[in-house]
């Protein structure tokens, strides 16, 4: 059903013009240190310490410009990672945004990024964000492309206090305080405003009207008690809605593009999850995790000629873990997690057989096909991860994991090791090599319209490189290379005899250089360059050619500043720059069976055309002051200061009357001011 998002998505693209100026917003810190992966592992400490505070490194990224606080936002421009706008999500070094997995709080997540923009956690409660872009450590695992790694903070033991947070995008509040000695909770909601901005039957432009005006809402809520220092529950509660719907007629674009799109569109989703935890803090370095996890997650789309999909999605997960210092050179991690995924849904659509790296999906339309059914996987995993300080400056990770899904039988054991040389005070050196799968792709593996016998998706990290730190300055040289295989190609209806739709045959890979040079905070300012050079590839096994990903993206520059003007004034900056994406150009028009009136595109080699180049300026200001006696901080923001005109694709909009056509360019949003304050009670 990803094509049937995608058609509907675009639809809906007026709504999504905030999420581009968040989502693309590219300028952060490097967020995982030289050692960062081996160092989250070690154990810090004995008693139980309330995390009440972000960290270092998320702390930068919630001070990246025009990003209204959000970090999840600002991982655009960490090195190898590119916003693609069509899946409207994080491609990292190469891989498909669908290869990632986004944990919270150390299991797994609804969507993080919302369909309509912005992220569903509340920056203010946020304590560590972390990207491990390759070869992660052994407790992780569900991905071969990228892990994002968030973790909430703890309540404040603290008064009851609040901060409300009023903006062009969404209003919000959070509650905090101490319930008792031992025990302290925070809730926090926040609402968006574009429901007030357009209203129903809103014209919003030729042939789009507005039925049900975009709102998005998101809520958190954690309890916790700390009876004793030795131990802690934590009882949290997230979620969020999201939902919008307009009308296409004949006039519009998309439904000159393709009248199957003529209609209503609208869609509706929402997640909830529920996760208690319990922590046991021993001597020794010992600590014990015990988490259970609840989690729901709803979809309900329809567009076009009374076509739509429904599709709920419920998780249930517990997980153990058990850390322990044995001597001074040697530290272990262990753990397992089971769970069971159990998906009901329902839809009456046409089916479009397609991937990433197929450039017509037209080709691969399928008949209309109904269907109401439901299937279960059951899931299980282990992992053993050790930590050897060989001397006083090396330092040897290495572990083990063991992945099993039952659905499609995949299993798999995968070794995993990094190692961390501190060469003198100021000269590190660090490697890491592992081997990763995920499981399919849902829509790929359901009964009628997929193929339960599918491979799971599997990849091969490396990575090496060197720090150097001199005078406030951190340089970092960082080089990688993935291999992929067992990748989804769709097969064209008209050959698939056998109905089986994919086939997991396509292979490829991805290479790089990563460079950073951070300055510290002094003299008033700081911030951050990075340079990176890559290339990415997949191999058709058919014709046996490697043709560039779509996502290919050679060359990318991002800047930061960060300078304080005064004590009451902050001003930030973020340049962008980075090669187009690859895309396959149309060279012409040809009859669509379907509709004889209308067109479809002729497309020529498979990416064998570069979108031009993208670079855009936004800039920040902020000053500290107070509104009703309380302390309150003012934000004006613009995104795209010098408006520039970048191009996301082509498509071709027929002119049905005269049986003609024009190739239209996409354009990203332009020029897109933000305004807001945040005040603290």
């Amino acid at each position: 059903m990803k094509h049937t998002k995608l058609i509907l998505f675009s639809s809906l693209a007026f709504y999504c013009q905030p999420a581009v100026t968040l989502a693309q917003t590219e300028s952060t810190q490097q967020a995982n240190a030289d050692n960062s992966q081996v160092e989250r592992l070690i154990i810090q400490g004995q008693r139980n310490m309330p995390q009440t505070e972000v960290d270092e490194d998320t702390q930068k990224l919630l001070n990246v410009a025009a990003v209204m606080g959000d970090p999840i936002q600002a991982v655009y421009t960490l090195p190898g990672v590119i916003y693609d706008s069509t899946e409207s999500a994080p491609a990292v070094r190469g891989s498909s945004p669908f290869d990632n997995h986004f944990m919270l709080d150390g299991q797994r997540s609804g969507p993080v990024l919302n369909n309509l923009y912005g992220s569903a956690i509340n920056p203010e409660l946020l304590a560590q964000f972390s990207l491990y872009p390759a070869a992660f450590a052994a407790p992780f695992g569900h991905a071969t492309g990228a892990v994002f790694d968030l973790r909430l903070r703890d309540p404040k033991a603290q008064p009851l206090s609040a901060v409300v947070d009023l903006n062009m995008l969404r209003t919000s509040v959070l509650a905090e305080g101490a319930l008792t000695e031992n025990q302290a909770f925070y809730a926090a909601y926040r609402l968006s405003t574009l429901q007030h901005f357009v209203a129903k039957d809103d014209e919003l432009e030729d042939g789009v009207t507005v039925t049900k005006p975009p709102q998005l809402s998101d809520y958190q809520l954690r309890y916790q008690w700390r009876p004793g220092q030795r131990h802690k529950f934590t009882l949290t509660s997230l979620g969020v809605a999201e939902k919008a719907g307009i009308n296409l007629s004949a006039a519009s674009d998309a439904g000159r593009i393709d009248p199957e799109n003529i209609g209503d569109a609208a869609f509706n989703t929402n997640w909830h999850s529920q996760q208690l935890r319990y922590q046991f803090f021993g001597n020794h370095g010992q600590q014990l995790n015990l988490a259970a996890l609840n989690l729901q997650q709803n979809e309900k789309a329809s567009f076009g000629d009374a076509q739509f999909y429904q599709l709920k999605q419920h998780y249930r997960e517990i997980q153990i873990s058990w850390q322990q210092r044995l001597n001074a050179a040697l530290s272990l991690h262990a753990g397992a997690e089971a769970g069971e995924l159990d998906v009901s849904y329902e839809y009456d659509l046409i089916p479009y057989y397609c991937t990433d790296h197929q450039q017509d999906c037209q080709a691969n339309r399928g008949e209309r096909e109904q269907d109401n059914d439901g299937l279960t996987q059951r899931y299980h995993s282990a992992f053993i991860d050790s930590i050897w300080q060989l001397g006083s400056n090396v330092r040897w990770q290495l572990g083990l994991r063991y992945d099993k899904e039952r659905y499609t039988n995949a299993a798999m054991l995968a070794p995993r090791t990094q190692l961390h040389w501190q060469l003198s005070d100021t000269l590190a050196w660090f490697a890491s090599a592992g081997r990763h799968q995920k499981t399919p792709d849902l829509e790929q593996i359901l009964p009628k319209v997929g193929n339960r016998q599918l491979d799971s998706p599997k990849a091969d990290h490396y990575a090496t490189g060197g720090s150097y730190q001199f005078d406030g300055w951190r340089l970092k040289l960082e080089l990688y290379y993935k291999k992929l295989w067992h990748l989804a190609r769709a097969l064209a209806p008209a050959q698939d005899s056998s109905g089986q739709h994919y086939a997991s045959d396509v292979s490829g890979s991805a290479r790089g250089v990563e460079l950073m040079l951070e300055k510290q905070l002094t003299d008033n300012w700081s911030g951050w360059v990075s340079l990176s050079y890559s290339q990415s590839e997949r191999k058709d096994p058919v014709t046996a050619v490697s043709t560039e990903y779509r996502l290919d993206t050679p060359l990318v520059v991002n800047a930061v500043l960060n300078y304080k003007l005064n004590p009451h004034w902050t001003m930030g900056a973020v340049f962008t720059g980075r090669s187009g994406n690859r895309y396959s150009p149309i060279i012409g028009a040809r009859p669509n069976p379907h509709h004889p009136d209308y067109l479809l595109p002729v497309y020529g080699e498979l990416n064998s055309e570069r979108l031009p180049f993208y670079h855009r300026l936004d800039v920040e200001f902020k000053r500290s002051s107070q509104l009703f006696g309380r302390p309150a901080e003012y934000t004006l923001a613009v995104r795209n200061l010098y408006n520039r005109e970048n191009i996301s694709g082509y498509y071709l909009l027929n002119t049905p009357d005269s049986q003609s056509y024009r190739i239209d360019k996409e354009e990203d949003l332009g020029i897109f001011p933000y305004a807001g304050v945040k005040i603290w009670f």
